[in-house]
């Protein structure tokens, strides 16, 4: 008898784009980096990292390509309507990997985060949960080798 996946389903404020991410997440993890924050808009950003083939999108997001502190591009896609941020994409450091914004899921509770990485841009005010991993900076080894 064949298990069935577990399948995710989230999208965009205005429902433009929407997408579903089969199995399980290699990773959930706080990001408290700079571009994190101003591309949130918040302190940090909760992100669920799946496999890059997990994940299927529903129309077209449109991307902003930043560097992160490692020079290294970061592709960031976002409904060009609303203004969603969706999901991120290091070019180099993790590139088989899909980050996508925890509260674009459906159902979003779902996602407990695992560890916290750019500790060291974290808010002053932030208190740790202290049973998260906390990195100073990205740790791609905290989301597992596919």
């Amino acid at each position: 008898m064949a298990t069935e996946e577990i399948m995710h389903e989230g999208g965009c404020l205005c429902g433009a784009i929407r997408y579903k991410a089969v199995g399980d997440p290699v990773a959930v993890a706080i990001c408290h980096c700079v571009n994190c924050q101003r591309n949130s808009g918040s302190a940090f950003s909760v992100n669920v990292i799946f496999p890059k083939q997990a994940l299927t999108v529903e129309g077209a997001p449109a991307i902003y390509e930043d560097k992160g502190d490692t020079g290294e591009i970061v592709r960031r896609f976002f409904c060009g309507t609303c203004g969603t941020p969706l999901e991120s994409r290091s070019v180099f450091s993790a590139p088989e990997h899909a980050v996508v914004k925890a509260g674009t899921f459906d159902h979003p509770e779902c996602f407990v985060p695992d560890c916290e990485t750019y500790c060291i841009s974290a808010m002053p005010w932030w208190g740790k949960a202290n049973d998260r991993t906390c990195y100073d900076r990205l740790n791609v080894d905290a989301i597992g080798e596919e």
